[in-house]
């Protein structure tokens, strides 16, 4: 290498450092000298950020979390980049808008932090999800005032796509895609028998699981349909329409793509389309209904957004002392919920079962020993439980069994989808073929509870009744369950909170009896008991 050339490559590889040195300094400087009180503003916006993340950094890494580890959630990661361009797309309008601070819009910021602490005490990670994004949202409205905030609306909305929901959407659609496949195959001419969500053809069997629900579809079509929408249509009507149109038309795709797996498994003697590469069809199926949703979209787009035909309100740019004024306001209205949820959950001891559930005996009924059914319920979070049989004169049996989960932790509470009748293990020998509800009145409350009927391979059944017992009252109902918890723990109740299974396995599957045997028995129990 001659001396030029290495010279000119010294040259080159020292003055990288400079010019971007000089690069950063000159953005700095035009950041400085932003017109209409944008730079310090911007930096307000900057500690407002840090401040969320500051207060509730668990509930951000949780996002987070999720986004890392869930496939269906990985779009979570370009929320932000995305808002933030569709604002810089139309920086040159923004900055001619003056950031004045409102009051009004801290009242908002005080419900996000309440929703916050509602969902910290009943131990519901969405609700705190939602919150700190909302309480996010609402601060930028403090900052900004209330006209810069309604032009920036559609990207700050969008910001609440970073929060990883829909998975309580999953049993719907896995309903919704069973249902929709077999009448389609019946349709078609072939005879097909449905059991819950497997059905069977002529040719094999098939199950909706959760992977086949299109959650994954319908999230993806409503976070593109809502970019589609802001950047096409000016028109709020029209922007309302398409995302209604980006919610529909995935769910009725996937219910198109499930039933054209089946026939393509079916017609190839199932050959085809029966392991990985139906995912692969159903993929390439989900592109082309979202290509051709976008095609006929455009279709109806408004012309491009003009910002030098939109003339803002003059306003005067807010002063040091109410800035500084709303950043302490802020400051309180994000600080307090954190301590504020620690001392009312140290109030929820570990508690105890009661003292009725070590009953030995029960008018006709006496405690008896394990008859070793093929299947008997567990909850290995639960923080003390108990397990007891009951047999009466005629020879009848049944299980009872009382969980606690005391003081709750995440992941172990009362209501929680990790508690399963039937885990993951099981579920290779075991499968729920019926599900039903159940109410009877008893005194001056109605007993509602979950009745489920468990089929082992070889066919033997089960039955199996649970709910909830709250402060004497019994429900089915997880929500009532979970507002329930709340009002109780924002008054400092410490009342038992339990989950109850009865179940019994009939002789000759006789399911109908064996309902009326667990009714009785919990009617005897309850009674006893004054409950």
């Amino acid at each position: 290498m001659s001396k030029t050339t290495a010279y000119s490559w010294t040259y080159l590889l020292c003055s990288i450092p400079s010019k971007w040195f000089y690069g950063v300094r000159a953005h700095a400087n035009s950041l400085r000298h932003l017109p209409n009180g944008w730079s310090r503003t911007l930096g307000y916006l900057l500690l407002l950020v840090l401040l969320s993340g500051g207060c509730f950094f668990g509930t951000w890494s949780s996002i987070i979390e999720i986004w890392a580890r869930s496939k269906t959630y990985t779009h979570g990661f370009v929320i932000v980049p995305i808002s933030l361009w569709l604002i810089w797309s139309r920086r040159d309008y923004y900055l001619r808008l003056v950031p004045t601070v409102a009051y009004s819009p801290l009242l908002a910021v005080l419900a996000g932090g309440f929703l916050w602490l509602c969902g910290d005490l009943s131990h519901i990670v969405i609700i705190k999800q939602v919150a700190a994004v909302a309480m996010l949202v609402a601060g930028i409205w403090v900052v900004l005032g209330h006209t810069v905030t309604l032009s920036l609306s559609f990207p700050l909305l969008f910001l609440f796509f970073m929060v990883p929901m829909g998975e309580e959407l999953i049993p719907a659609l896995i309903e919704f895609t069973t249902t929709f496949t077999v009448k389609l195959i019946r349709l078609t001419g072939l005879p097909v028998y449905r059991d819950g969500h497997y059905f069977t053809l002529t040719s094999g069997s098939w199950s909706v699981i959760e992977a086949c629900s299109g959650i994954s579809y319908l999230i993806a079509s409503v976070t593109l349909g809502f970019v589609f929408a802001y950047l096409n249509y000016s028109h709020y009507w029209k922007r309302i329409l398409f995302m209604l149109l980006s919610v529909v038309v995935p769910i009725v795709a996937n219910g198109f793509r499930a039933y054209m797996i089946v026939m393509i498994g079916h017609l190839s003697d199932m050959t085809l389309a029966v392991g990985v590469d139906h995912l692969v069809y159903g993929g390439v199926f989900f592109g082309v209904v979202m290509l051709l949703l976008f095609y006929l979209g455009s279709f109806w787009r408004d012309p491009p957004f003009t910002p030098i035909a939109i003339v803002p309100r003059k306003a005067s740019v807010s002063s040091t002392p109410q800035q500084l004024a709303v950043s302490v306001l802020l400051l309180a209205g994000f600080g307090i919920w954190q301590p504020l949820a620690a001392t009312l959950l140290d109030k929820q001891g570990q508690l105890a079962l009661p003292a009725y559930v070590a009953t030995q005996a029960l008018g006709d009924w006496r405690q008896t020993a394990d008859p070793k059914w093929l299947w008997e319920p567990k909850f290995p979070r639960a923080a003390e439980h108990s397990k007891a049989f009951y047999s009466d004169s005629h020879g009848n049996s049944v299980g009872l069994y009382y969980a606690s989960f005391g003081k709750e932790e995440q992941g172990a509470e009362l209501v929680n989808s990790e508690n399963a009748l039937v885990s993951a293990v099981e579920s290779r020998r075991l499968r729920i073929s019926a599900t039903d509800t159940l109410a009877f009145a008893l005194g001056q409350q109605t007993v509602t509870l979950n009745v489920t009927v468990l089929k082992e391979n070889s066919g033997q059944v089960l039955v199996v009744m649970d709910s909830y017992q709250l402060s004497g009252e019994i429900s089915n109902n997880r929500y009532w369950v979970k507002a329930r918890q709340l009002v109780k723990h924002l008054s400092g109740d410490t009342s038992p909170e339990l989950k109850l299974v009865l179940w019994v396995q009939p002789d000759n599957d006789d399911i109908a009896s064996a309902k009326r045997l667990l009714t009785g028995f919990l009617t005897a129990w309850l009674k006893q008991q004054s409950i």
